[in-house]
């Protein structure tokens, strides 16, 4: 399974902050958590979600539309959480992904040469930090809680291996293999600030994400999407747009809506809002 997580990991970031492969269907999802500068190098974090991928058909650690609490809790202790990337001028030399089985270790991929690399790790717990709030925040158990450094959650307890701790093992690993000073490769990768510049220049019209401009004055046209599903032009034109944005490594649907305010100069209505998440989630593809 190993080799799978990290082709997985290599395909989710070969195309700028990509999340789908060449045929459009997501892989294996991931968020930008941090982004930090130092002398010689630049890191980002990622967090693979547990949400749009163990109940998404089309995501490589498909479970169930209805996940269990046993299949969640599966998933949340075995799969990769966090991973790193290291960049020097935008351009990726390193990624660093923390595997838990068969056992807990680093596995550091060199972008230039693809040479893969295990190095062990000490760090101790059951669950990532990232991936205990998740389950709290998206309400899996009613009776989930986070205390005192531990999840509860299944009828069990988890202990919590922080954000903290995680970030001064990489950091450690980094400085010890000196993987900071590793040559980059030429897979350019933009910061999310440049990736929403991206966005907004590209939604402008005549821009790659400008499906605006074709459908002026028919907009409220009907059209059908597939068998007994209508929806009008305009409708089709924001959920394309959520779609791109997704496909582009916007992080979330709500960093989607933010860009899409900036470009429209104005709050969004729940129209616009429902069109651009149904697309981000391809929802009316499932």
């Amino acid at each position: 399974m190993r080799n799978i997580i990290i082709l997985i990991t290599l395909l989710t970031c070969g195309n700028i902050y990509s999340q789908a492969d060449k045929n459009g269907n997501p892989i294996f999802n991931s968020v930008t958590t941090k982004e930090q500068k130092f002398d010689n190098y630049n890191l980002i974090s990622n967090y693979y979600t547990l949400e749009n991928n163990i109940e998404n058909k089309k995501s490589s650690v498909f479970i169930s539309e209805k996940p269990s609490l046993s299949e969640i809790e599966k998933s949340a202790t075995e799969l990769p959480s966090d991973f790193f990337i290291i960049t020097k001028n935008q351009q990726i030399s390193n990624m660093i992904l923390i595997v838990n089985e068969p056992k807990k270790a680093f596995v550091v991929i060199d972008i230039v040469t693809n040479k893969q690399s295990e190095f062990k790790c000490k760090l101790r717990g059951d669950i990532t930090e990232n991936r205990a709030k998740e389950i709290i925040d998206s309400k899996f158990d009613d009776n989930g809680k986070i205390k005192n450094g531990k999840l509860y959650f299944n009828d069990k307890k988890f202990k919590i291996i922080t954000n903290v701790d995680i970030e001064k093992a990489v950091l450690s690993l980094i400085e010890k293999e000196n993987l900071g000073e590793t040559k980059t490769s030429e897979i350019k990768i933009p910061t999310q600030d440049e990736l929403k510049t991206i966005i907004l220049s590209e939604t402008k019209e005549g821009g790659k994400l400008d499906y605006f401009t074709e459908i002026k004055g028919k907009e409220y046209d009907g059209v059908q999407i597939k068998p007994g599903v209508f929806s009008t032009k305009l409708g089709v034109a924001l959920y394309k747009w959520g779609r791109a944005t997704f496909e582009n490594g916007v992080n979330t649907v709500e960093d989607s809506y933010n860009i899409f305010e900036e470009f429209k100069g104005r709050g969004l209505n729940k129209r616009e809002k429902e069109y651009i998440k149904l697309g981000f989630n391809k929802e009316l593809e499932k």
